[in-house]
């Protein structure tokens, strides 16, 4: 997430904590402060701390132990400030659980560790609406400005609860929750109509692979095979391969900083492009060689990707992405891409 929607959930519970008064900026600051604080996990990636880490970004952070754990010491530090310690904590708790639940609704990234430290496993939800939002300075990018304005869509009723000034009539509340549902809709929602609806207002030109079916994309899931995958939905337009560093994720590997070829393209099983392209080189990828070829200089890739749509450039598209780690799906993508 791009924390926008950690902060409303920090002024609204600063509004409920205070009474239902609009909440100071003191209070508002630490409440949002509270909501946002299991994302100083990523103060680990510059020190060496990988994303998948027990202490990586959505893990030790990221789960109902350490909400419970810093809501007792909210709720401790409370009592200097002669708050209710008891209410306080329950405030903090639940706020601080909401942040992991909120990140496992994102399309993207690795899931949490929701029940670290007795299960290091990652999780997501069963719905999950929310962009991922992009780490670092590269949230500064029109993808990151489009992130930040689906969340601050999704998560306007909060803002409007916290921040209001004086009570609305119910007509304005009518229709100011029409408006909102369709917002929402448009932002969130996978059903058709809604598809064909952004469709017409982008003017969409996606490209498919031969055959492609939405149907038999919504039948993909994680956990299945490639083999399963290419009987599903057939051979896809362009694919990757990844070649991270040992023990370090797809994710968390930057092609500027990187001292090896890192990852390979493929378009019609031929090298499109390799990154960074002069140390591929120096491995023997150049463009147009086989897979066969690639396999024998790099090995067998750790992770790959494949993409069943492609957009005209600089134009809005249809992603539908499936990622493996091994031979395994990790990940299925469905958003549009600006």
């Amino acid at each position: 997430m791009a924390s926008l929607g950690h902060v409303a959930v920090g002024l609204a519970a600063a509004r409920v904590y205070g009474g239902g008064h609009r909440p100071s900026w003191r209070s508002a600051a630490a409440w949002s402060a509270l909501s946002m604080l299991p994302d100083v996990d990523v103060i680990g990636f510059p020190l060496g701390v990988k994303y998948q880490d027990p202490w990586g970004h959505r893990g030790a952070t990221h789960s109902f132990a350490f909400a419970v754990v810093v809501g007792v010491a909210a709720g401790l530090i409370g009592r200097w400030f002669k708050r209710p310690a008891w209410r306080t904590t329950l405030f903090a708790t639940v706020v601080l659980a909401t942040h992991p639940i909120l990140d496992t609704m994102t399309d993207g990234g690795l899931g949490c560790a929701l029940f670290w430290p007795l299960d290091l496993t990652r999780y997501f939800g069963p719905w999950r609406p929310i962009q991922v939002a992009p780490i670092g300075l590269a949230f500064l990018s029109p993808y990151g400005a489009i992130v930040a304005t689906s969340e601050i869509v999704l998560f306007l009723p909060l803002f409007v609860f916290a921040l209001r000034t004086s009570d609305f009539r119910l007509q304005t509340y009518v229709s100011v929750s029409l408006l909102w549902l369709g917002a929402a809709w448009l932002v969130a929602s996978t059903d058709p109509l809604r598809e064909a609806t952004v469709a017409a207002i982008l003017r969409d030109r996606t490209e498919y692979s031969p055959g492609f079916s939405e149907r038999r994309f919504d039948g993909v899931v994680e956990g299945q095979s490639q083999t399963q995958v290419r009987q599903q939905l057939g051979a896809p337009l362009e694919d990757g391969w990844m070649y991270p560093p040992p023990g370090e994720s797809p994710a968390n590997v930057s092609v500027a900083d990187a001292t090896a070829c890192v990852a390979v393209r493929f378009r019609s099983d031929r090298v499109s492009e390799a990154f960074p392209p002069a140390l591929c080189e120096t491995r023997g990828i150049r463009p147009g060689q086989p897979k066969v070829d690639v396999e024998r200089l790099l090995g067998i890739p750790t992770d790959s990707c494949w993409d069943y749509t492609k957009g005209p450039p600089g134009r809005p598209f249809r992603l539908r992405l499936v990622c493996f780690h091994g031979d395994t799906v990790e990940m299925v993508a469905r958003r549009w891409v600006f």
